[in-house]
């Protein structure tokens, strides 16, 4: 199999469609200023050049924004639990968010009002974290519901925060339903990552939490404009979040943008393909060492904005992914070292095969010496004995 599969996006209009409203201006400010009332437990994540690696690859400039040194769960999704979270309480409260910060929905005053609450999730790991985190600053409970194959590491990280942990014998996709089944039975608050399933209210509440990640890259990139950002997708909700708030925020200048999964959950390629406008899923076995990618079912909310605003897909081997993790561990002279998982390497492995190896890639998506390439590494190494497997050993070498 090809280790990668291109293919443009041909149901493009370059317009925002109605769910991009949820990234506007106003209401990205307002995530910001939620996770900024974190106080200490907030941190802006660093956004690295790579210049050695942009020059020899080819390119003027190459950024790697860097969520393992997210406060200290080592990935974005702390922002989207949290916020999501926050929101759910704020609904049971009957107050806005905007209206109260961090310190008062940890208050006692809010536990008496409330009392004893259960946060649920399905997760491969980082959500799953990010909710257990969320509901143990606000007193609460949290059951995560995660798929067969979840590796220790990402259970342990979990439970050390006081979450309940479930290893199903299925797929991330079958624990979405469950526990959008289980908390209709009894009485959780789900607080899931889709919109496919569950309150499609909450998982936008998710989805806008990462907006953060995105204002923070803009305002660390001052007036330098990207040309092509690449993201990865899972269920889409980040790549969706990070497309809205960019095209929102630059208009015009607005950079390509292309999205990133693995070949054995490639939901969001399928969907482009297909080339009607209709969201399409994956079935099967989803073993790919990019745990977080491994979803089938696209969240109908981000394939909306998706399908509207980005350039083009790909869909890559596992051999992509488990590169990018070496080439930032083992940087080139004078760029910085960065830890990143096998879910978050992913970019940095495609520009380096497409820039090696791939001419027909640079040419058909207009990569060259002028251009600024942006890409997440979205977790570190929450599973570290994969990761030193991978960067000690060479575990799925190209």
């Amino acid at each position: 199999m090809d280790k990668i599969k291109y293919a443009p996006n041909p149901l493009k209009t370059g317009k925002l469609p109605p769910e991009a409203a949820l990234f506007s201006g106003r209401e990205a400010e307002k995530v910001l200023r939620f996770h900024k009332s974190m106080g200490e437990k907030y941190n802006v994540t660093p956004l690295c050049s790579l210049d050695a690696f942009a020059k020899r690859a080819g390119l003027h400039k190459f950024f790697v924004k860097d969520e393992s040194k997210r406060g200290t769960l080592k990935a974005f999704k702390l922002l989207g639990g949290s916020f999501a979270v926050a929101r759910c309480i704020c609904d049971k409260l009957g107050v806005r968010i905007e209206d109260i910060d961090f310190e008062y929905l940890k208050s006692r005053e809010v536990k008496e009002k409330l009392g004893d609450l259960v946060f649920a999730a399905a997760s491969d790991g980082n959500h799953g974290k990010s909710v257990a985190w969320a509901a143990h600053e606000f007193g609460q409970k949290a059951i995560i519901y995660m798929p067969k194959g979840t590796v220790r590491d990402r259970i342990e990280a979990i439970e050390s925060l006081g979450g309940t942990v479930v290893v199903s014998q299925y797929s991330y996709d079958w624990c979405v339903r469950e526990v959008d089944r289980l908390a209709a039975e009894k009485g959780w608050i789900a607080v899931l990552d889709t919109a496919g399933e569950g309150d499609a209210k909450v998982a936008s509440w998710v989805m806008q939490g990462y907006s953060t990640m995105a204002l923070e890259t803009i305002g660390q990139l001052g007036e330098l404009r990207p040309t092509h950002m690449f993201l990865q997708a899972g269920v889409g909700s980040m790549a969706a979040a990070m497309a809205a708030v960019f095209a929102t925020r630059m208009g015009k200048d607005c950079p390509k943008i292309y999205i990133l999964e693995p070949h054995q959950a490639a939901c969001y390629f399928l969907s482009g393909t297909a080339g009607d406008g209709s969201a399409r899923s994956v079935e099967g076995e989803m073993d790919s060492i990019m745990a977080g990618l491994s979803c089938g079912v696209p969240n109908p909310v981000s394939w909306e904005i998706i399908r509207n605003i980005a350039d083009g897909f790909f869909s890559v081997s596992d051999v992509i992914t488990a590169n990018g993790m070496r080439i930032l561990g083992n940087p080139l002279q004078g760029d910085p070292r960065l830890v990143a998982g096998e879910s978050g390497a992913v970019g940095t492995g495609t520009i380096d095969e497409i820039m090696r190896s791939r001419p027909d890639l640079v040419k058909k998506i207009g990569l060259d010496g002028r251009s600024v390439v942006l890409t997440f590494s979205t977790e570190g190494d929450t599973d570290t004995q994969n990761y030193r497997e991978v960067v000690w050993y060479g575990k799925y070498s190209l």
